[in-house]
């Protein structure tokens, strides 16, 4: 996956080498965001590299049910720790100007990198610290899906997500038997993917481009989320 010039990597530019004793990133972490003069990232000149893994670290899910008389209200949440995605979708609209973080910059000031934007990210470089435009020429450049590095848009796909939710009543009166011979009959409301808990700016964590079959996973680039459904149903037990 491409990216931007980061310390510790031995990227050279201008025949200078960032992290020998001479280098712009001596002192800074590694990893870190390197800034040129002009006060933005610069892209990596390399090529590609592995920047995250889309598998979670662990998953877990919670049924917790209870049951009062006849009746029996139940659940299921779906827990996912860890993971990468690759938000797409933000990127290109980013690009063309139709998303409200791009709305949030392009209507102007100036930002610094690892402060006001990539928020978080330690930078590094004769730009650091340099509040610089954030507009057009940035999304539809270096900082949108198609000129700019993939490695912009990965975002931690963990998520809680309320699979289900489900209330169901149970009619085991003598009549039952006698009116169509069975011992009894649940009743049963039931909705699905009703809310997700999630740091994840796209429209769904879980959603991958390729489909549920392919090994390619967290990929997101205009995908349907998990559909919500709300289901009866009704049960003859004998």
């Amino acid at each position: 996956m491409s990216d931007f010039v980061r310390c510790g990597r031995g990227v050279q530019l201008n025949y200078l080498d960032l992290d020998n004793t001479a280098g712009e990133c001596q002192g800074a972490p590694k990893g870190a965001l390197y800034i040129g003069s002009d006060g933005y990232p610069v892209l990596d000149p390399v090529g590609n590299y592995v920047m995250g893994d889309p598998n979670p670290k662990w998953t877990g899910s919670v049924r917790p049910s209870i049951r009062y008389k006849k009746l029996t209200i139940g659940g299921l949440l779906d827990i996912r720790h860890g993971g990468v995605a690759y938000n797409g979708t933000r990127g290109a609209l980013n690009h063309f100007g139709t998303s409200a973080e791009s709305q949030r910059y392009r209507d102007g000031g100036n930002y610094v990198f690892g402060s006001d934007y990539f928020k978080g990210q330690r930078v590094a470089g004769p730009g650091a610290g340099t509040a610089v435009p954030i507009d057009q020429a940035w999304f539809t450049g270096a900082g949108g899906v198609f000129n700019g590095p993939q490695s912009q848009f990965l975002e931690d796909a963990s998520f809680v997500k309320l699979r289900e939710i489900s209330i169901a009543y149970t009619l085991d009166q003598p009549w039952v038997s006698q009116a169509i011979g069975f011992s009894s009959i649940e009743l049963r409301v039931a909705g699905r993917n009703l809310h997700t808990w999630t740091k994840y700016s796209g429209i769904d964590p879980e959603t991958s481009l390729l489909g549920a079959a392919s090994p390619v996973r967290g990929i997101d680039y205009f995908n349907n989320p998990q559909s919500r459904s709300y289901t009866f149903s009704l049960t003859l037990n004998r």
